[in-house]
This record gives structure tokens, C-alpha cells and sequence, in this order.
């Protein structure tokens, strides 16, 4: 018995130790992404030769690492000329540990920007292959593709949100259709200024807004979008908690979506399965 007792002992030792070593590895590589997005926008050659290893490829086998950081580079030169207040944020990242020694990183990119004097939103989502040589992480590997509008607009939908709890004005003129309408609530019709103003001068302090129940149709370049949001905060009478059922409609215009109208309606609480 004390045998099988340290046995067991050591097994949960072990396994929490590679918890652990696992979840240090996983801040790393995801910091070390963020570094390879940082030197790609700066073109900085020594940073990707330092990232990528010696025997990368995209998965398609159209690059090797030399033709790679070669096309990068060409990328920077030309995005100097032509690209103007460009973001590019990663988010949703997941991570999978094959042994100790490989990864396989999957995330989210939000490119935003203007390209040639017109404006772009990039939705894409990239799959990376990491190996752990000589105790250092490099990418061995790379995909990205775009995803699928029904995905890129429950992402417009969480940012909307977070726009809101954040009064973020540059969000609104940017993702607004300019013959965009609002009905809100309580029935009051608002045109995109008046929404604007509407919200940016709102005294309301948002902590948390879940969205939920989200059903996506698109129709070719026009799409709606319903589902529930569960919005907690403060306003002059003390703390609310507060549901709303939402019909949301956009279009899409130059590759990228805005929303055209939008109508909420306040509910009764109910439990809901988040999207």
C-alpha cells in the first residue's frame, strides 16, 4: 500500500509540474507571436530570423524561412507608401502541447487600417506550429485564412459592445453605415449622430455586457444578426442589470461590414447558452 501511495504521490506531482511548465510555455509563445507580429510591422529582419526557425514553411509549401522574412521586408516597403493608421490585434488564442517539446497555437488577428486611401477590416485566423529546440521556441510552421463572414460578424458584435461600455467614438464612425438607424428600448428612433451623441454623453457605467443566442444569416451582402445581451452597471439610481433581445442588420461595402439598423427590445431575465 505505501508503495502504490507514493506512486499515486508522484504521478500528481509530475502532472502538476507539466500544468505548470505548460502554462509558463503557453505565456511564452504567445508572447514570442506578439513579438513576430511587432517585427513583421517593423520589418526587422534580426527579430524573424530569431523567431522562425531554419526549416520553416507555410503549410502550403510557398515560402521557405529566407523567401519568407524576403517578403516580409518588401511588405514593410510597401506598406510605408501605402498603409495609413493600421492596427493589427491577435486575440482568442489557444494553445495545445504535444509532449514538452511542440505546440500548436491557433488565435484571431483584427487588421483595421486604411490601404491606398480606403479603409479595411482584415478578420483572419492563423494556425502556427512551434517546436522547443535547444530550450528555445521557434514556428516551424503557418497558415492564416480569413474566416467566415458568420464568425467576422459576432465579432463585430462583441466589439460593438465593448465600444459601448468604452464610449469609443472612432468604433462608431468607423462600423456605422452613414444611413445607419437605431431603435432603442424604449422606442426612440436615433440616426448615426444622434447615436453617437446618444452614447458617448450616456452617464451609464457599463462593468459587463455577455452577448448570447447569437443566430447569424447572411443573405449574400446583407446580413442580420439576432441574439440576447445581459448588460450589468450603475446609472443615477444605483447598480441595474438589464436584458435585451437585439435585431442587428448590416451590409457589406468594400469587403467590410457596417451596420445599416438596429432595434432592442428589454426582457425579463433568462438563462441563456453564450455563444
Amino acid at each position: 500500500m505505501k508503495k502504490i501511495m507514493t506512486i499515486v504521490l508522484l504521478t500528481i506531482v509530475s502532472a502538476g509540474f507539466a500544468i505548470a511548465q505548460n502554462g509558463a510555455d503557453e505565456q511564452e509563445l504567445i508572447k514570442l507571436d506578439k513579438e513576430w507580429s511587432a517585427a513583421m510591422e517593423r520589418g526587422d529582419r534580426d527579430a524573424l530570423n530569431r523567431i522562425i526557425a531554419d526549416d520553416y514553411t507555410t503549410r502550403n509549401g510557398a515560402w521557405n524561412k529566407a523567401q519568407y522574412i524576403e517578403q516580409a521586408i518588401k511588405d514593410k516597403a510597401n506598406d510605408d507608401i501605402n498603409l495609413k493608421n493600421a492596427t493589427s490585434v491577435p486575440s482568442n488564442y489557444s494553445v495545445k502541447f504535444k509532449g514538452g517539446e511542440m505546440a500548436v497555437m491557433a488565435h484571431i488577428t483584427v487588421g483595421k487600417g486604411e490601404y491606398k486611401g480606403k479603409s479595411f477590416n482584415d478578420y483572419s485566423r492563423s494556425i502556427h506550429v512551434w517546436m522547443k529546440r535547444g530550450g528555445r521556441w521557434q514556428v516551424v510552421a503557418s497558415e492564416g485564412n480569413p474566416i467566415p463572414d458568420g464568425q467576422v460578424l459576432r465579432h463585430i458584435e462583441r466589439e460593438w459592445e465593448e465600444a459601448t461600455k468604452n464610449k469609443d467614438k472612432a468604433w462608431f464612425e468607423r462600423n456605422l453605415a452613414d444611413e445607419y438607424t437605431a431603435i432603442n428600448s424604449r422606442g426612440k428612433m436615433f440616426n448615426k449622430t444622434e447615436d453617437i451623441a446618444d452614447t458617448l454623453s450616456n452617464a451609464d457605467t457599463i462593468t459587463s455586457g455577455e452577448l448570447s443566442n447569437m443566430q447569424v444569416r447572411v443573405h449574400g451582402d446583407t446580413a442580420v444578426v439576432t441574439g440576447r445581451l445581459h448588460r450589468v452597471g450603475k446609472d443615477k439610481n444605483g447598480s441595474f442589470d438589464r436584458n435585451y433581445m437585439f435585431t442587428d442588420t448590416f451590409v457589406k461595402r468594400d469587403g467590410r461590414w457596417q451596420v445599416v439598423s438596429t432595434q432592442s427590445t428589454l426582457v425579463a431575465p433568462d438563462a441563456t447558452t453564450k455563444n
